[in-house]
């Protein structure tokens, strides 16, 4: 009985050990679901859009081929179908009853000539990429996109872009069964065994004499020697069962370890996350080179509310200066002004062109201070989902003896880059307003609002006064001289000297020049404002007496190239200011944050 017991236990076992190993191998399920589109191969740019990236729970694993650049990046669908805007591209969807994707041609938007003529046709290093990829041939990578981020995929902008997409999500297929299984079958294995081994002992046993053996004559008994060989051969034969057993517990422990996997065994319930609101890492696993992953993972993006997104995130802005940075040193480097143009525009290229070309002639002029790479201390971009866009940041270098540097960016279309609009040194022990989290943004005011105790373009004339009469000016109250170290450089005092230390045979006039930037005010969290001006002022030297000349020194002569003159030589000299405006009703007055000042023109007057 004990061997039939036995059988049947290896039957059971078989049977649970197999159909365990079955459903790991055989019956397992597919672990991802694969959808994928063939383009017509007519566009330059696809835009997979998130309802498709988003079609299954999950990452998202794109694999692009079809054209011998591949490139891809991500960034809020907004700014995608932004970018894209004017082109003609294939947008590639999601659908759900035959679960393929789809591909629809967009026609150019005519009305938006404009954006696609002030950019690049090319995608790569757009600043509304949180993350940009490229790959020769073939792209495979890995992300987790939550709702609200798209993707555009193109080779150079010129050429066609990748033909096959193909996007897999993974999906359940673990198997809670297997380890019970596998468990059961291992028990029924070893009580097989231990069946078998009793039923062997019981065998060998049986087959012993029953009856008593005859008395033996009396004489030689049987030898000490031969008595241990034969002690040893049962001793032997009992032994040899051992290996018979060994193998199938070694078997069994083995397939018993296999199944320790988490898949393997029924889970207990777990509080569901919503995925589309949770944050989602990028991972990044491609034949190509790795990028480095995104520090601020993207989160979904709700456009229920029609709220205004940031212009930018941090990690964008992070991106955005070190580039900044990168392109400033290469022009300093060269003394080149053509460099600058693809990062800075504005009152902040004159004035740094214009330093270039003054130091060319004359070396003891004060160099342009450097932009730090980072760190960022304040980050405020605007809320708005059209453009242009504003952007104020401040940054500190590693060398904290210099004073940070205060950038206004402003990125006129979707195609354009952030350019530095504004490039403002701090003055000492400046203290800032409060302002919003970079995740929630800020709202550029008008000029003319009234929300502030004075109107930035009110501010504007008030300082100018400032500058040119002093005291007597009657707005002196209304902005506070402490800390306001441009007053003591620039201010009446240093006009009056200028005109006294010039002699009788020449005459100095200083005079306000309207100038070429724009004001931006960015609202602080106080209700108050942040408002970055542009200042001109002229320095006029002509001689009154016949015959007698005015020279011209330092960098005005550098700048304009003029020696000497009976006609006489106008010089401008810009000032980019930082000013915060308390809210209405606060009996504070505005405040000088700091500013960057240097000559702009010079010339010979006609």
């Amino acid at each position: 009985m004990r061997f039939i017991f036995a059988i049947f236990a290896f039957i059971i076992a078989t049977a649970l050990i197999g159909a365990g190993v079955a459903q790991r191998t055989v019956f397992l399920p597919p672990s991802t679901v694969v959808s994928s589109v063939t383009l017509d191969g007519d566009e330059a740019y696809a835009l997979i859009d998130s309802s498709a990236l988003t079609a299954h729970t999950g990452k998202q694993t794109i694999v692009l081929t079809g054209s011998d650049t591949v490139f891809a990046a991500y960034g809020r669908t907004a700014d995608v179908e932004a970018w894209l805007d004017g082109s003609e591209y294939a947008s590639i969807g999601y659908d759900a009853d035959s679960g393929e994707l789809t591909s629809t041609t967009v026609p150019a938007n005519p009305d938006a000539a404009d954006n696609v003529a002030s950019g690049s046709a090319n995608p790569a290093d757009s600043d509304l990429w949180l993350e940009q990829f490229t790959a020769d041939d073939a792209m495979y990578r890995t992300l987790a996109l939550p709702a609200g981020y798209s993707m555009i995929v193109a080779s150079d902008g010129t050429q066609p872009a990748p033909t096959q997409i193909r996007l897999s999500w993974p999906i359940p297929n673990a198997t809670p069964w297997v380890g019970p299984l596998i468990v059961g079958g291992v028990a029924f294995l070893l009580a097989g065994l231990v069946l078998l081994v009793l039923g062997l002992l019981h065998m060998r046993r049986s087959q012993r004499p029953r009856r008593k053996p005859p008395t033996l004559p009396k004489g030689k008994r049987f030898s000490s020697s031969r008595t241990n060989a034969i002690e040893s051969g049962v001793k032997r034969s009992r032994r040899s069962i051992a290996p018979a057993i060994a193998v199938p517990v070694a078997l069994a422990s083995l397939l018993a370890l296999g199944g320790c996997s988490a898949d393997y065994w029924p889970q207990a319930a777990t509080p569901a996350t919503d995925a589309a609101t949770a944050p989602a890492t990028p991972d990044a696993s491609s034949t190509d080179a790795a990028a480095t992953p995104d520090p601020d993972a993207p989160v979904a993006v709700d456009d229920a509310d029609n709220a205004p997104t940031p212009a930018v995130t941090e990690a964008q802005l992070e991106a955005i200066v070190a580039n900044i940075s990168s392109v400033t040193a290469e022009a300093d480097a060269a003394s080149n002004k053509d460099q600058l143009a693809d990062r800075f525009t504005g009152p902040a290229l004159e004035l740094r062109s214009a330093t270039y070309a003054i130091r060319a002639g004359y070396p003891e002029y004060p160099a342009p201070q450097a932009i730090p790479s980072g760190p960022l201390q304040v980050v405020l971009p605007q809320a708005t989902d059209s453009w242009p866009k504003s952007v104020f940041t401040i940054v500190q270098g590693d060398d904290t003896s210099v004073p940070p540097v205060a950038l206004m960016l402003v990125q006129e279309t979707p195609r354009s880059n952030y350019k530095v609009y504004y490039e403002i040194t701090l003055e000492p022990d400046t203290s800032l307003p409060p302002v919003a989290a970079a995740s929630v943004g800020t709202t550029r005011l008008p000029l003319d609002t009234k929300l502030l105790t004075m109107t930035p373009d009110q501010l504007k004339t008030a300082y100018a006064d400032i500058l040119s009469v002093g005291d007597a000016s009657q707005y002196i109250d209304q902005i506070d001289a402490t800390g306001d170290t441009l007053r003591t450089q620039v201010g009446v005092d240093y006009k009056n000297a200028k005109k006294s230390g010039i002699g009788s045979s020449a005459t100095i006039d200083f005079a306000q020049v309207a100038g070429t930037g724009q004001s931006i005010a960015l609202a602080t969290s106080d209700s108050g404002a942040l408002v970055a001006v542009d200042l001109r002022e002229s320095e006029t030297a002509k001689p009154i007496e016949s015959g007698a000349t005015v020279s011209a020194e330092g960098a005005v002569k550098a700048l304009s190239g003029i020696t000497e003159t009976a006609k006489g030589v106008e010089a401008t000299y810009g000032y980019q200011l930082l000013f915060y405006i308390p809210p209405f009703g606060d009996p504070g007055k505005a405040e000088l944050l700091g500013f960057s000042q240097g000559l702009v023109q010079a010339k010979e007057l006609p």
